[in-house]
């Protein structure tokens, strides 16, 4: 289980028996179209992966509990006891909470494309600089005629080679990166 950003200790806290009352029980079934005799089992499975959001909030009634998430379902918890109140899925967020989970998810996707050019320019100028490099090998390669010149120039151009390989390899990361710092993205756009 991977820790979440709110809470690090996401799917560690319940490690007891769950007890889960009746209307959470009914919201399981409403919300999630599971059969009544296997709605227990189907909320105590989430509930221990799930994450606190929250130790103490209130709800509707005014009544305190903790609130915790999973996959986009919420699970309001007694306070002092390892009780499911209810349940619901959470599709939609304040306005002014998506607005700003957009702003960074916008920051960090212009940094991502910044770095991404960042380095593919330098990478595109290292190449320019070992083409040139070996253009010159090949030149001094046809115009000499000593093996010895012809050994050295040859190593030479094979380190060109490898190192030109490499770069490919290194665009392809940069890009890859980027990539799934943009495909991440899509995770939170409703």
């Amino acid at each position: 289980m991977r820790p979440t950003v709110i809470d690090p200790k996401g799917g560690t806290h319940f490690t007891s028996k769950i007890f889960v009352v009746p209307h959470a029980l009914d919201r399981a079934v409403e919300y999630f179209r599971i059969e009544r005799s296997a709605a227990p089992m189907y909320v105590m499975d989430m509930l221990r992966k799930a994450s606190l959001i929250d130790p103490h909030v209130i709800g509707e009634d005014g009544n305190p509990g903790r609130l915790f998430a999973y996959k986009r379902t919420a699970f309001v918890v007694a306070l002092t006891e390892d009780t499911v109140i209810t349940l619901y899925p959470q599709e939609t967020a304040a306005k002014h909470v998506i607005e700003g989970v957009g702003k960074v998810l916008q920051r960090a996707l212009k940094a991502a494309q910044r770095t991404e050019a960042r380095e593919l320019k330098r990478l595109a100028i290292r190449r320019a600089e070992l083409n040139v490099k070996r253009a010159e090998l090949e030149l001094r390669l046809l115009c000499t005629n000593s093996t010895s010149v012809i050994r050295r120039v040859n190593e030479e151009i094979t380190k060109i080679d490898a190192e030109l390989a490499a770069i490919v390899n290194e665009e392809f990361e940069i890009k890859r990166e980027k990539s799934t710092i943009a495909k991440g993205i899509c995770a939170f756009i409703q």
